[in-house]
């Protein structure tokens, strides 16, 4: 027999949290595609799109998320060590569960199974590897020997050996989609005894009882990672993405509404939800939707008063009153509405080509700003805008309205900034190189080295949390660890 000394590559994949257990920061991944479940005593292990989830076993909890920067297929549990062994492209990674220490091994063949025993680890890449766990030598073998336990990728033959998950799909219930009928298909098994447990694409997880058959769901995270925007209603907070809405309820876990369009923004005035999808503002009532008004171009932006609804447009800005479905023309130009923000006195307007203000007593516009906004927030009376080309802007109201007075703003000397957002203490800033924050006490702008060093998209305080969304997934960090 041939022995090979394989490689270890400890920095070929990347591993988020790269220390589980200090790293204070924790993953929220989305409803993906399950491709490999394996399980242990305590714990459930699942492949989800490129993130591995560890589940409890006696409550179906989610305790914990790695995320791996290139996919991952295939997971098995070394009962041995008690390690998990997870597929890659080139690679078979193994995962200390005690130290989370991660050791990778290339494997130039795609690995079809892999095979736990007491003294080494068994690959079927087409090629038959007998890998050693200390050394990472391997052997090619003509057989493979007796007592190995296998983990392969689910068949269709594998499900169908289950009549009862018959018709070997799921579908949403009315009131969570507006396409009841889609179906999500059983794509992974792991028959664990008396217990079976089910993977599916855009699902969630399902464990059945053999005997009685009785199922429990876990839904585990949002609809998808895509988050653009995150709103507090009540004691819930609604994820918005392309997929739709997905409400995180605390100790209830989540749920979510699935929608045929692409909601754009969602806002409240008393009970009632909000939403945009393209050029229609609607109210929302479970998966119902009744029209309040529709545009000729694209809704933007959303916000209100309580009283009047302003609505930002990629041609100009309209009002709506409270519980009327006529919109009126309101704006100073028809450029493009990327941001609109409501206090008592005023309407602030972020434009494609500069930043105005509506004063509600004289009803008179003002050009405040010459430069394209996307963003708007306040902390403590002053403003912070988001410019179109990604720079960080301070504005106070002034007693003048023109443009030359340029007291009454700053552009701050921070760059390649892609969202804001505040906990009306401090400004939250989503960057190429992690989350920042700028104090406005200190007015320091201050590096948060607690999350990873990587792009960012968008940032959103919910609660006593920070969610990062980069596009590698969704990232929650508590306030209190931001130093």
């Amino acid at each position: 027999m041939t022995s090979i000394l394989l490689t270890c590559l400890i920095f070929s994949v990347n591993i988020y949290p790269q220390n589980v257990f200090f790293d204070p920061y924790t993953i929220i991944p989305p409803l993906g595609n399950i491709k490999s479940i394996a399980a242990s005593t305590l714990d459930i292990f699942a492949v989800s799109d490129n993130n591995l989830l560890v589940f409890d076993k006696n409550n179906l909890s989610l305790k914990r998320t790695y995320v791996f920067d290139s996919p991952i297929n295939l997971i098995a549990y070394d009962q041995w060590f008690d390690d998990v062994w997870i597929t890659g492209t080139n690679e078979i990674i193994r995962l200390s569960l005690g130290s989370g220490i991660s050791r990778q091994y290339q494997i130039n063949e795609h690995i079809n199974a892999v095979g736990i025993a007491l003294d080494y680890i068994y690959l079927d890449a087409g090629i038959k590897y007998q890998l050693n766990r200390t050394t990472g030598e391997t052997k090619l073998m003509g057989t493979f020997p007796n007592g190995i336990k296998w983990y392969r990728s689910t068949s269709e033959n594998d499900i169908r050996k289950y009549p009862m998950l018959n018709p070997y799909y799921y579908s949403d219930d009315l009131e969570e989609s507006q396409l009841p009928f889609f179906q999500y298909p059983v794509t992974s098994l792991c028959d664990d005894g008396i217990i079976l447990y089910v993977g599916t694409q855009g699902y969630g997880l399902l464990r059945y009882n053999k005997v009685s058959w009785q199922k429990e769901r876990v839904i585990y995270g949002p609809l998808d990672r895509r988050v653009r925007k995150v709103q507090k209603f009540g004691d819930d907070q609604y994820f918005i993405s392309p997929s739709g809405i997905s409400i995180y309820t605390g100790t209830s876990g989540w749920r979510y509404l699935r929608m045929l369009g692409d909601i754009s923004n969602l806002v409240t005035i008393g009970d009632k939800l909000m939403v945009s999808i393209g050029n229609r503002l609607s109210y929302l009532s479970g998966t119902m939707l009744f029209p309040i008004a529709d545009f000729d171009n694209s809704v933007l932006a959303v916000s209100t008063d309580g009283n009047n609804i302003y609505i930002g447009t990629a041609y100009g800005m309209f009002r709506v009153l409270d519980g009327s479905n006529e919109p009126f023309e309101f704006g100073p130009d028809k450029y493009p509405v990327n941001a609109v923000y409501v206090t008592e006195k005023n309407v602030y307007v972020g434009g494609e080509v500069a930043f105005y203000r509506y004063e509600k007593r004289t009803m008179t516009w003002s050009k405040v700003i010459n430069r394209g906004i996307k963003d708007i927030v306040e902390i403590n009376n002053e403003f912070y805008l988001l410019s179109t080309d990604n720079q960080l802007i301070k504005y106070r109201d002034g007693a003048s309205d023109s443009l030359s007075n340029d007291t009454n703003w700053v552009l701050l000397p921070y760059f390649n900034v892609y969202d804001i957002d505040t906990d009306h203490e401090v400004l939250y800033c989503a960057s190429y190189a992690g989350v920042a924050y700028y104090d406005p006490k200190d007015q320091l702008y201050k590096v948060m080295y607690n999350l990873p060093r990587i792009k960012f998209n968008y940032v959103f305080v919910a609660d006593s949390d920070l969610i990062a969304v980069s596009d590698q997934g969704i990232y929650r960090l508590p306030v209190k660890y931001r130093d």
